[in-house]
């Protein structure tokens, strides 16, 4: 009797037909039984199985495989799952191989040495985007780091996951030895009208009340004498202040254009390989005409290591434009919120205000505002004479 063999159930109003046919055909059935008035099961040979579809097509039945039993049928299910397990196992092969290699190197301490200079010497000594972290020795690294820039005190190399961390203690180096004889000037930062000139060293060339422009020599490092001869040149040291201004301009339509957020928003998230692949854990499509995006980006840990893959959630939160009618009081206050905060952000922090002016305009059908604002602020700044 053959081992490797399947349980098939026939339906239909004459299972006895079909039956007859099949073995009429040499199909070897064995163990038949009736299972039901339309249903009868019976053995064969799994290899004769295809023979029966015609057989059912002449006879409107219906065939079905209830079962699979032999060492083949067995070997057949193992091997399909052995592919899976396979493709599993590669799969963690990968993501080990991926996270014993260096995919992101942060940098912190350095704040007078070039950074492409470290970046440099660490590719030298073997670490770089790619490399794994078995073959690099720390302690190497950092010996030889210290011996090739005369900038570094001391470098510690350590490993968060796939992130190679290098700490930088730079050197204390000798103070720089100004020359104070330098020769230099004391130059104008921004156009404006003189409120005040300290010259400690110098010979001052504007007064309380000049209006300067950007460049201008405030302070000169060349003395003269009367006839304005020059006698010397020595390094120019003072202050200067000025009243200099700041504008913003803007038209306001009666019919004035607003966004607003309706509520609805789509999120899309999605993993960031370090090959910059993306594979999509929530997909989807931004139809929003007007919107503002929100992105988030998360690491992603592996059995607590941290590794160069990056989870990434982007919120689109849909808006749509309005228009609201105003009146001209309406236009005229939306104009002036809109360039004191435009100006806000221009004016320097230590800059005094002195004087705010507004002038309004009324036009057909919308309103200008012009917005200006008087500083006192230090205008000066060290230049060397060439």
């Amino acid at each position: 009797m053959n081992r490797n063999y399947i349980n098939v159930v026939i339906e239909g109003l004459n299972p006895e037909k079909f039956i007859n046919l099949a073995i009429v055909n040499g199909i070897n059935l064995w163990d038949i039984e009736r299972i039901s008035f339309t249903e009868m099961g019976f053995k064969m040979s799994g290899k004769q199985f295809k023979d029966l579809r015609k057989i059912a097509k002449k006879t409107s039945c219906r065939v079905r495989i209830a079962r699979k039993n032999g060492i083949i049928f067995i070997i057949k299910r193992m091997a399909r799952r052995a592919f899976f397990i396979a493709g599993i196992l590669v799969f963690f092969i990968i993501l080990y191989l991926m996270s014993n290699m260096v995919w992101s190197i942060e940098i912190e301490g350095n704040k007078k040495i070039n950074e492409q200079i470290i970046f440099n010497e660490l590719k030298k000594n073997g670490i770089t985007i790619g490399s794994f972290k078995s073959k690099i020795k720390p302690r190497d690294v950092e010996k030889n780091m210290v011996k090739a820039i005369t900038e570094l005190s001391m470098i510690t190399i350590s490993f968060d996951g796939t992130k190679a961390k290098v700490r930088i203690v730079e050197r204390t180096m000798p103070p720089e030895i100004i020359d104070n004889e330098l020769p230099t000037n004391i130059i104008a930062t921004k156009e404006g009208i003189i409120t005040k000139v300290s010259a400690l060293k110098g010979q001052a060339l504007v007064k309380e009340g000049d209006f300067v422009k950007k460049d201008q020599v405030l302070i000169s490092g060349v003395i003269t004498d009367s006839q304005n001869l020059p006698l010397k040149a020595t390094r120019a040291i003072g202050d200067v202040y000025a009243k200099t201004w700041y504008e913003s301009i803007k038209e306001i339509n009666l019919q004035y254009k607003y966004f607003e957020f309706t509520g609805n928003e789509l999120k899309v998230i999605y993993i960031l390989t370090p090959n910059n692949k993306r594979i999509y854990l929530k997909p989807g499509v931004n139809k929003f005409q007007f919107y503002d995006k929100i992105e988030e980006k998360e690491k992603i840990k592996i059995a607590g290591f941290g590794t160069n893959i990056i989870k990434i959630t982007e919120t689109y939160k849909e808006k749509i434009q309005r228009i609201k009618i105003l009146n001209y009081r309406e236009a005229l206050d939306t104009g002036i919120e809109i360039t004191n905060n435009e100006l806000e952000k221009k004016v320097p922090k230590d800059a005094k205000v002195l004087e705010k002016k507004i002038e309004k305009v009324i036009m057909k059908n919308k309103v200008r505002v012009r917005n200006l604002w008087v500083t006192e602020e230090k205008v000066s700044a060290e230049k060397k004479i060439n």
